[in-house]
């Protein structure tokens, strides 16, 4: 008989970790725990909650407003190890198990914070803050305590509060829904090349990867590609243009139609937010989300992505010029499609500055990639990082794991684990941060534990022949994910929900964009940037180039990250009920801010950033936080890469002090001043910088993985 997983004697998932420093079990992830884990832990929380509700003294800052934070650190621990799991290394099980869990998380969740005892004496406690002697830190955790209860219908009335129930758990289960349906659906295609002059043009080192797939799949000889990871090998090199097409196509209809079809997800998703709005007052849901964010407002999201779209709208459509010009030129074509964009682009790219992009790849081979990551955040951050092997076991081989400690103290700062391969049907799409455990107090006067964190990408796995070999972009955005890693790692603080990522929405990738800058710079190129077979650095002239040619399709990438801002913002200021069909909204937005007209399913169908993620009407974060980190980059550029003191005040700021402090002032802090609004602009070379020259075409801005 099968037993009932539903105590620490025969689950895992709910005994105290005996690991050095707490750290999770990660080998024991199995699907047939994490229900009944919930589930206890979901008890446990609930007793927590009746003790704060049933005490007979009076309301205080301890023994509501702490005793809250503390409440659920059981369920708390599984929930984290459940969200690492189904991201990064799921099946088929786990899969039809991820809605329940999600629905009954999220029922919890507004048992909580819809519960009108417990919020009394919340709200005594707040409306008494005045007279309270708290700290920064207590004032702020009260202030985001009584403020989220406010956000999530705690003042209204009893059906009101029962309707957002009720939403709050389909959203919930909707979003894996869509998350399930996009990781299936990209997962279903395969394309089998039998002759290799249909990958003409494509380099060897991808070819070779497809040829292992294939040999992997039980069809030696022949060469497979999958969805995962993207392939783009084929978008920027192949010759065959049909070929291009077909995967274009492939990827660009991902979930958009049959058993996998995410157009009724998107559609009931935006009908609920809607309505959720309307339930709290506001006028649609991007009011709703944006009142607790650095914008405030959809209009000042909107004036800012309207002022992108003056700057970089215009510059694109030049370049586009010149990409058609030479797609005619080279090759006769006179209907550049989207398909062709990154071919020619590449190829333009290339006569123009005099390089061969796939010469640079032998020189970011992954694991020395992952050195000067290490290297640079040691440098920057005053920290050492030692890889570990089997002191913490994960949930899967190919996981490693870092302990990061103070250089100048020796205390451990944090445990670090990363999982860098595809796993296509396994792994969602994309890369990301999370943590496992959040820097805080685990009680009232008990340890403060630091934070575990883990990054997640999707690279290409090394064959036995050839290692991982890196983009330029997918350098950047290994330094992008550990940015956000190092946001944990160098938390500070007593109160576990404002530490960590726990930032305004439209801040939190300020400290993941900054590290991106580095990763094109000389010093740090040299530390890492060495040919996988020779051991030569990447030459100067490369390195020189490289900054060269930074600036040569600003305009595009900017126009196409303001094109995904534009798009969610009208999904969430548009009434669903003038709303037609996906296409017709989405059209609108491509009319006004797209390159190239939609030629394929729409992007909303796939766009897991707002529809199975927290990014819905948050998008334009991107774009937000790429101006504050441009601006803070010029202080370092300044005063030297590694300046001490202003590396430590990036620290003390930005990466240490979470949510504990406001966005603007964490920014004023560390800049002495209020943000430049055209730092961005600058640096991507659209706008000259003071008494200087513009650079010819315009820098490349910093963008997030593609959705």
């Amino acid at each position: 008989m099968t037993p009932p997983f539903d105590n620490a004697a025969t689950n895992p998932l709910l005994a105290t970790s005996t690991l050095p420093y707490g750290a999770p079990q990660l080998d024991q992830l199995k699907t047939e725990y994490f229900m009944p884990a919930v589930k206890a832990g979901i008890a446990e929380a609930e007793k927590e909650i009746a003790a704060i509700k049933s005490n007979p003294d009076a309301p205080t800052f301890e023994n509501t407003i702490e005793a809250l934070e503390f409440s659920g650190s059981l369920l708390g621990r599984v929930e984290k190890m459940f969200s690492c799991v189904a991201g990064a290394n799921s099946d088929d099980a786990l899969s039809k198990v991820k809605p329940k869990i999600n629905v009954l998380l999220a029922k919890h969740g507004n048992a909580v914070m819809m519960d009108a005892a417990l919020f009394a004496r919340i709200k005594k406690v707040y409306d008494d803050r005045k007279n309270l002697k708290l700290d920064a830190e207590q004032k702020m955790l009260l202030e985001e305590t009584y403020k989220g209860f406010v956000e999530n219908g705690a003042l209204l009335n009893a059906a009101d509060k029962k309707e957002m129930a009720k939403i709050s758990e389909r959203l919930s289960e909707l979003g894996t829904i869509f998350d399930d349906n996009t990781v299936k659906s990209a997962d279903e295609y395969q394309k089998v090349i039998d002759d290799e002059k249909d990958l003409d043009g494509v380099p060897d080192r991808a070819k070779n990867n497809y040829a292992h797939s294939a040999e992997e799949a039980g069809m030696k000889g022949k060469w497979l590609i999958k969805l995962s990871p993207p392939p783009v090998d084929i978008y920027e090199n192949c010759k065959n243009r049909a070929l291009r097409e077909e995967l274009w196509r492939a990827v660009n209809n991902v979930a958009s139609s049959g058993k996998y079809d995410n157009h009724p997800v998107v559609m009931e998703t935006v009908k609920l937010r809607h309505r959720q709005a309307e339930i709290m007052g506001f006028a649609n849901y991007a009011a709703y989300k944006l009142d607790d964010t650095m914008a405030k407002t959809p209009k000042a999201v909107m004036d800012m992505l309207d002022n992108n779209l003056k700057v970089y709208k215009p510059a694109t459509e030049k370049f586009l010029d010149k990409i058609k010009d030479y797609a005619q030129k080279e090759d006769g074509i006179t209907d550049l499609k989207p398909w062709d964009y990154s071919y020619y682009n590449r190829k333009l790219t290339e006569e123009t500055f005099k390089l061969d992009l796939e010469d640079l790849r032998p020189y970011f081979d992954l694991e020395k990639v992952l050195d000067g990551v290490r290297i640079h955040a040691e440098k920057l951050f005053n920290i050492k990082m030692t890889e570990v092997k089997g002191k913490y076991p994960v949930y899967h081989p190919d996981v490693k794991t870092f302990e990061v400690t103070d250089s100048k103290t020796g205390k451990m700062v944090g445990i670090f684990y990363g999982d860098y391969y595809a796993r296509p049907g396994a792994k969602s799409d994309g890369a990301w941060m999370d943590n496992l455990r959040k820097r805080g107090l685990e009680k009232a006067g008990g340890k403060n534990d630091f934070s575990i964190v883990f990054n997640v990408c999707n690279f290409a796995k090394p064959t036995p022949t050839q290692p991982t070999l890196l983009s330029l972009d997918e350098v950047r955005t290994t330094f992008h994910e550990f940015g956000h890693a190092l946001h944990a790692l160098l938390a500070e603080g007593n109160y576990p929900s404002l530490t960590c990522t726990a930032v305004k929405h439209d801040f939190v990738e300020v400290p993941s964009q900054l590290m991106e800058n580095w990763a094109k710079e000389k010093d740090v190129l040299d530390t890492f940037a060495h040919h996988h077979v020779t051991g030569k650095p990447l030459p100067a002239a490369l390195i020189k180039k490289i900054d060269a040619m930074e600036t040569f399709d600003a305009a595009y990438a900017g126009l196409r990250q303001t094109f995904f801002g534009l798009l969610d913002m009208k999904w969430h200021t548009t009434d669903p009920k003038t709303i037609k069909n996906v296409e017709q909204l989405e059209d609108e937005i491509v009319a006004q801010a797209s390159a190239f007209p939609r030629l394929a399913a729409p992007m909303s169908t796939r766009f897991g950033h707002l529809f199975a993620g927290s990014y819905a009407a948050g998008y334009y974060g991107y774009k937000w936080a790429e101006a504050l980190e441009a601006d803070i980059f010029t202080a370092f550029k300044k005063n030297g890469l590694y300046d001490r003191k202003t590396a430590d005040r990036l620290r003390e700021t930005v990466y240490s002090k979470g949510g504990t402090v406001e966005a603007e002032t964490l920014f004023e802090d560390m800049m002495g001043r209020k943000p430049d609004q055209n730092a961005l602009f600058r640096r991507e070379g659209l706008i000259p910088p003071p008494d200087k020259k513009l650079p010819p075409g315009g820098r490349k801005p910093k963008h997030p993985p593609k959705p």
